[in-house]
C-alpha cells in the first residue's frame, strides 16, 4: 500500500490524522486556513489519497466523510525507509546528525534519543559497508578510478 504522496496530499493527510472522520467541509476549512487553495483542488486531492488507499470515504447522514487507512506512524516510517535507500548506507549517521542540526526538539525527545544512541552503541559494528553500486557514492569504499 505504501506509495509515494505529494507535499500536498500529504497535508490533507495531516488533517485526517488530527481528526479522523472529518467531511470534505472540515478539510477543506482546516487548509484553507494555511493554503491558498480552491475546494475543487482539496476535494482532487481526496481523491488521489482514495486511489492510493490512503483514506477510505463514508456516507454518513447525508455527508461523506474521510478515514485514514494508514496512520502517520507508519507512513513516517515509510517514509524513513524510502530515503534510507536511497543514499549509502556509510552516510546514515550524517543524515541523522542533519536532522539533529535542523529539527527542534523538547527535553524529553533528546533524553530519548540520547538513550537510543547509548543502546545501539553498545552493539554498533565499527564500520559500514557500503551498498552502493560502483560509481553510485563517494564514500570511498569502491576502488579509485574504477570505470564507471
Amino acid at each position: 500500500m505504501e506509495q509515494t504522496i505529494s507535499a500536498a496530499e500529504w497535508q490533507v493527510m495531516r488533517v485526517l490524522w488530527a481528526h479522523p472522520g472529518a467531511t470534505s467541509q472540515e478539510i477543506i476549512q482546516a487548509l484553507q486556513e494555511g493554503f491558498d487553495w480552491q475546494a475543487t483542488t482539496i476535494k482532487t486531492l481526496l481523491g488521489r489519497l482514495r486511489k492510493k488507499n490512503y483514506l477510505r470515504m463514508a456516507k454518513e447522514t447525508s455527508k461523506y466523510h474521510y478515514y485514514p487507512l494508514i496512520s502517520e506512524e507508519e507512513h513516517l516510517q515509510g517514509q524513513v525507509e524510502l530515503l534510507l535507500a536511497t543514499i549509502c548506507s556509510t552516510k546514515q549517521g550524517q543524515l541523522v546528525e542533519n536532522l539533529l542540526d535542523t529539527g527542534t526538539f523538547s527535553q524529553k525527545s533528546l533524553e530519548n534519543l540520547a538513550s537510543k544512541i547509548s543502546h545501539l552503541q553498545r552493539t554498533a559494528p565499527e564500520q559500514i559497508a557500503c551498498q552502493c553500486l560502483a560509481g553510485q557514492c563517494t564514500c570511498g569504499h569502491h576502488a579509485k578510478g574504477e570505470q564507471i
